[in-house]
């Protein structure tokens, strides 16, 4: 009876000590994965050094369309009378900027009745903006608009909307270049090299707003075109990177 009870402790010893070991290993393995689980990284991978800088692009354009903003203003005893001249001077403009294929837009209409007491009693007042590519045509036509009674309140040089998504291409890409560029510089001072790259965000820096042009007064009489030079305008953009470094 106690032989056979020494030999069954003996097993059991067997028995508990081949286990301890796997269950050792067990804790040194990732646990199972299943359906749906997300892939377990190795407990020890390469750690690396992470760098994180930004960088900027700037690239730099002749603007290619022009904005002339007028307006008709008319004055008389009544609001009727006030309104209707005014109407037929913007009339004028919207016609004349569609004829010549311009982009065409009417805005801030009003009708002022002017205290006091003073005549005229009433002031009427419209605004008209002419857009479009050819400079030189349209700086033509708002002198002969002004000729007819118009008067010429701005004059806008501004990037087109294509030509801007063009050149914040470009200033994007000049700004990957160089923030990488940094990162190499920066890499090489150290003694390591980019190994990767783990993040990266882009940018623009705001657009470029329409430049106003200074104008010379001109005599309604004398249809002679206003100047307005266009200048080169900067479309800007950023870039942020962390890299990762290793020997």
């Amino acid at each position: 009876m106690t032989a056979f009870r020494c030999l069954a402790l003996g097993a059991c010893a067997l028995t508990a000590a081949t286990l301890v070991p796997l269950a050792a290993s067990a804790q040194d393995m990732p646990p199972d994965q299943g359906p749906g689980m997300p892939e377990m990284l190795p407990r020890h991978a390469p750690a690396g050094t992470a760098l994180t800088l930004s960088g900027t692009g700037t690239v730099h354009a002749a603007p290619d369309q022009l904005t002339a903003t007028l307006f008709a203003e008319a004055s008389a005893a009544s609001a009727a009378a006030a309104q209707a001249h005014v109407n037929t001077l913007a009339n004028t403009a919207i016609e004349a900027g569609k004829a010549g294929n311009f982009t065409t837009v009417t805005e801030n209409y009003s009708a002022d009745h002017n205290d006091g007491g003073k005549a005229p009693a009433w002031t009427a007042r419209q605004t008209i903006r002419l857009t479009g590519a050819d400079g030189a045509a349209l700086l033509t036509l708002v002198g002969q608009l002004q000729a007819k009674g118009l008067a010429l309140s701005g004059l806008d040089w501004s990037l087109s909307p294509d030509l801007r998504e063009s050149l914040m291409r470009q200033a994007e890409a000049a700004a990957l270049t160089d923030v990488r560029q940094r990162a190499d510089a920066a890499a090489k001072v150290l003694g390591l090299k980019v190994a990767s790259i783990r993040s990266i965000s882009l940018s623009d820096r705001g657009m470029p707003r329409p430049m106003p042009m200074m104008m010379m007064a001109r005599a309604a009489s004398a249809p002679v075109a206003p100047e307005a030079p266009a200048e080169q305008q900067d479309v800007s953009a950023s870039a942020s990177a962390t890299f990762v470094l290793m020997p």
